[in-house]
Order: structure tokens, then sequence, then C-alpha cells
């Protein structure tokens, strides 16, 4: 599979290029704002590139554009789908410390970096050790299966699941084993 080009996020003037397209949900749940490629690329099968920031302590859309033509020349979509440039409708948690590389490993000499946004704001930046981290979303995953956010993740998976070869406890290791991807709220201080 062709690795995709991913979407940025600059915070305290760097630039981090993300593992998580932190709009998909958003498009799922509103799929006519989609913004729509004139061109398809397989290293951009979302049809979109994202640029975030941190400013003034807000989750900022600065720039979300699609390819026009073979020269890879963009259209600006931002103020059309996001006129108000805050992304009021996103909570989670943001990796973005080094160790990420393109699959999100987990190095146990890793010091990993999260933010923690809630509807737009970032709350804090969250720094964790390999057992800190570990410990986090064990604990994280716990209250997860407690919470009215999973009952969306199942259902995600079971219209993505038709032929029920997996079950719940199938799905239940894939959340544990994602637990900072799939959840919405940090349940854990």
């Amino acid at each position: 599979m062709t690795q995709q080009i991913p979407d940025k996020l600059i915070f305290e003037n760097k630039k981090y290029y993300l593992n998580d397209y932190l709009l998909d949900g958003y498009f799922r749940e509103f799929p006519k704002k989609t913004p729509k490629a004139e061109i398809l690329c397989t290293g951009l099968w979302r049809g979109y590139i994202a640029t975030f920031k941190i400013k003034n302590k807000e989750l900022i859309i600065h720039e979300i554009e699609s390819l026009i033509d073979i020269d890879f020349n963009t259209k600006s979509w931002r103020d059309e789908i996001f006129p108000n440039n805050k992304f009021e409708w996103y909570s989670g948690l943001i990796r973005i410390d080094d160790f990420r590389g393109e699959f999100d490993r987990e190095p146990e000499n890793g010091i990993f970096e999260y933010l923690q946004i809630e509807e737009g704001n970032l709350i804090q930046k969250r720094i964790f050790n390999y057992d800190e981290l570990q410990k986090f979303k064990k604990e994280q995953y716990e209250y997860f299966l407690l919470s009215d956010e999973i009952e969306k993740v199942y259902d995600l998976w079971r219209n993505n699941n038709e032929n029920r070869i997996i079950n719940k406890e199938n799905i239940n290791k894939i959340i544990f084993e994602n637990i900072m991807h799939y959840t919405r709220k940090v349940y854990v201080d």
C-alpha cells in the first residue's frame, strides 16, 4: 500500500506530521462537506491534506486543500468548509513526539507526548515514559469500555463487519491496542 501524505500540525513553532487524520470522523458524520478532489492520487486516497495549528490554546484548521491537477496544484477549502477556523468538533489525543515514526511505535526507551484536545481547546500537553504510557492506556481502556463512546466504536465495527468475522472479543482487543486513537475523552488524570 502506498504511504499516504500526512496531515500536519504546527505547535509551538514546530511542524509535526500526524499519523491520524483528525478530520475523518467529521467527514463521516458530514459527508456532504468532504472536499471534492479533482484528481486522485495513490498517496492521497482521502482526497485532501489538512494543516492544523494550536493558536491561543485552540485547535485551528489552518488549511485544507485538495489536488486539482497532476502538477500537484491545490485548491483551498478552509473558508468554505470551516469559515470559523476553530475545529470545535474535535476531541481526543494527538501524538506529537519524535518516537512516532510512521506507525506510532512505542519503544521502551521512548518519551511520548500527546496534546489533549476537548472541543477544539488545548487542555494540556501530556508526557509519558514507556511504563507511564502503558498504565495510562490500560486505565483509559477500562474507563472507555464503561463509557457511551464505546457504542459508537462498536457501531463502526458492526457496519464494516457484514460477515461477522470479527467478534466483540476481537474488537475489544483492537480497541485496547489502539485506545489512544479511539478515545475522544480523557478519563484518566
